[in-house]
């Protein structure tokens, strides 16, 4: 069965067992046990030599287009060479192919309340709107999209946080890029280690 909370939020709840707490999280020092988040991935070339998929998922890829927006963010991939139209096909392809990865399905690192982190599977529902998210402990809760309320990123550096483009003590080099999802009662965190990946989420999302 399921129960609703708040906004369109649903829970469900599944008589699986239940996995360890090591393996379900891990901390700083360990590798992601499910490293599929986004790496090696496109970030929107349109010539990129990628696979073309399945009928079905050629049929969501081209049905797909940008919001209309007063201004469209610079994808990561993009250089002060390229024209308006330049930017707008990369960030067209990367959104295009964001969409169909996550549709597909990926393991992504969360940052809980409670500053553990925690390996779960996020997945895009056939309505291309709701974000479901499998916590490998027999729960699996629904966030609609449409009630996401605010994204942003912040860093991450010895347990300390900071805006992003602020000065990181030493090098910096195990700084964490954390994207923050905000609903009307909630709040979802997902850390990544590149800088481009985590705006590569920040903006398709």
């Amino acid at each position: 069965g399921y129960e609703q909370h708040g906004q369109g939020e649903f829970q469900v709840q599944l008589s699986a067992d239940r996995l360890t707490q090591a393996a379900r999280r891990h901390s700083l020092t360990k590798g992601d046990s499910f490293d599929i988040t986004f790496t090696p991935r496109s970030f929107g070339d349109p010539g990129s030599p990628r696979g073309k998929g399945t009928p079905r998922q050629q049929d969501l890829r081209n049905h797909l287009d940008l919001p209309q927006l007063a201004t469209y963010p610079q994808p990561p991939n993009s250089t002060e060479h390229d024209t308006e139209e330049e930017r707008k096909a990369k960030l067209l392809a990367m959104y295009r192919e964001f969409a169909l990865e996550l549709h597909t399905g990926m393991y992504l690192t969360q940052l809980t309340s409670s500053r553990d982190y925690s390996d779960i599977h996020c997945q895009l529902m056939e309505d291309m709107t709701t974000l479901k998210l499998d916590q490998s402990n027999g729960r699996i809760i629904e966030f609609p999209l449409t009630n996401v309320s605010k994204v942003y990123r912040i860093l991450k550096s010895d347990d300390k946080w900071y805006t992003p483009g602020s000065a990181l003590p030493g090098a910096g080099a195990d700084s964490e890029q954390i994207v923050v999802v905000e609903f009307m009662r909630r709040k979802l965190a997902f850390v990544f280690k590149e800088l481009a990946v985590s705006q590569r989420f920040l903006i398709c999302l």
